[in-house]
């Protein structure tokens, strides 16, 4: 492929567009490229070889996103077309069009209800084959199960599996994570792909800037045969989760989740925890949400070596690592759109409000009100403003800040909210607790230093 036939189209790089080799999009450190594998496992050699590309044609760091795909950064209109034949040289083909997701383990975990991979890519070989102009960061997700389900995970359109007496079925709906979307249709498999297309079908009818979110859910249930049993659906879904970061005993399968501090790492590092995985035992890896790398084929003994190998290399790798219950962007180190560094950010977060961060609640450090590395809500979200730092509470970036603060006066906020936090913590309570039965005005009042 040469640098004349892979034509970037810098018109697409604006907000609302998924990044990707033929459309990257600019951002503080440069071009950044964000990579679908095709394949669920990746090979030792396959990190090793983006590892390897991430540093001859970007700045070397590497992002695990939310939704577990690969972004590299730093790239130059020269170096994307040449990223893009490497890619294609060590073998490692990526996904492009309407993203939809499955769980990192789909068709391996016995514990889910259904396969949703057989049903993920029959949705994607209709969608491509109607050519139908769809909002660029429209994502679907089809959730079977299992220990590491995608419950969590928003999408304008869902598909989760319901296990009933007479088999599994599929809930179609629209619009949010697994407890807040709006359901549609309670479907068997043989009309699952025809009941999504129509769902797909009206968001192309309404307008490429369509989402999910968008549609009127009783014109969508009125034109699917099932659409009466979507409702009862909602009920019958509780649980929530588990986090992948740590130790998982998966089907007679021990998979160890470990992730990048906040979700970035720069190759050289990623290199040399592949390597020292590898020589644990390490068989494959797997992408998967929440920024995290699954780890499969290691003993109960080359584990232990491995959360050793991951811990020296400065990954997150129990389910008590204190950051990974914080999402955060590039911030203003990474993106012309931050107005502050969200890292030192989130580590004075983990320094000086730890009571926040037991894995009960999501906390949100983004870097302005587009709020790209978490669009759902959040317990607490820390916005970048023009006018300095905004506090959100069970909201998304874009919303009003209760409380604002000059991003100077950061961390002194951040001292008084932990502060408070710890005064009024009972034992054993989780920050949820704690934060419902607080008062936002008091959270405020702390936040700004009014107390």
């Amino acid at each position: 492929m040469t640098a004349a036939s892979h034509r970037i189209d810098t018109n697409t790089l604006r907000r609302g567009a998924c990044p990707s080799i033929t459309a990257p999009m600019q951002t503080g450190d440069g071009l950044l490229v964000r990579l679908r594998p095709v394949s669920a496992a990746l090979s030792a050699q396959d990190l090793l070889a983006l590892a390897d590309i991430a540093r001859r044609h970007g700045n070397g760091l590497i992002e695990i996103t939310a939704r577990g795909n690969i972004q590299l950064r730093g790239l130059t209109d020269a170096s994307v077309p040449r990223l893009a034949a490497d890619l294609a040289a060590a073998g490692i083909e990526t996904r492009t069009g309407v993203a939809v997701e499955v769980p990192p383990l789909s068709g391996v975990d016995p514990s889910e209800i259904a396969d949703a991979t057989p049903i993920a890519d029959a949705l994607r070989n209709a969608i491509a084959a109607a050519a139908l102009t769809l909002a660029p960061k429209l994502a679907i997700v089809v959730d079977g199960g299992g220990v590491l389900s995608l419950s969590d995970m928003v999408a304008d359109i869902r598909l989760d599996a319901i296990e009933t007496n007479e088999g599994a079925l599929w809930r179609l709906a629209i619009g949010g994570d697994r407890e807040t979307t709006r359901s549609v249709a309670l479907l068997p498999s043989d009309a699952v792909i025809d009941g999504t297309m129509a769902v797909v079908s009206a968001l192309a009818a309404a307008g490429p800037a369509t989402r999910g979110r968008d549609l009127d859910v009783p014109t969508l249930s009125a034109n699917l045969s099932e659409g009466d049993k979507g409702q009862e659906a909602i009920s019958w879904f509780k649980s929530g989760p588990r986090h992948p970061v740590g130790k998982h005993h998966i089907g007679g399968r021990l998979v160890l989740g470990v992730a990048p501090a906040y979700g970035q790492v720069h190759a050289d590092r990623l290199a040399a925890l592949v390597q020292s995985l590898s020589a644990c035992g390490a068989m494959e890896f797997c992408l998967a949400p929440h920024r995290t790398l699954l780890v499969c084929g290691l003993s109960e003994e080359g584990l232990a070596a491995a959360q050793g190998a991951a811990e020296r290399e400065g990954f997150w790798c129990t389910d008590k690592a204190p950051g990974r219950s914080v999402s955060i962007c590039a911030g203003a180190a990474g993106c012309a759109s931050a107005s502050f560094d969200t890292h030192a950010a989130a580590d004075a977060v983990v320094a000086h409000a730890a009571g926040l961060l037991d894995g009960s609640v999501d906390i949100h450090i983004s870097g302005c009100p587009k709020g790209c590395a978490h669009p759902a809500r959040a317990a607490v979200t820390l916005c970048g403003t023009a006018d300095g730092v905004g506090l959100v509470l069970n909201g998304k970036a874009s919303d009003p800040a209760l409380a604002t603060v000059p991003a100077d006066g950061f961390v002194p906020a951040i001292q008084r909210l932990g502060a408070l936090l710890r005064n009024r913590r009972a034992e054993s309570e989780t920050a949820k607790s704690l934060l419902d039965r607080t008062a936002p005005d008091t959270i405020v009042s702390a936040y700004q230093g009014h107390q």
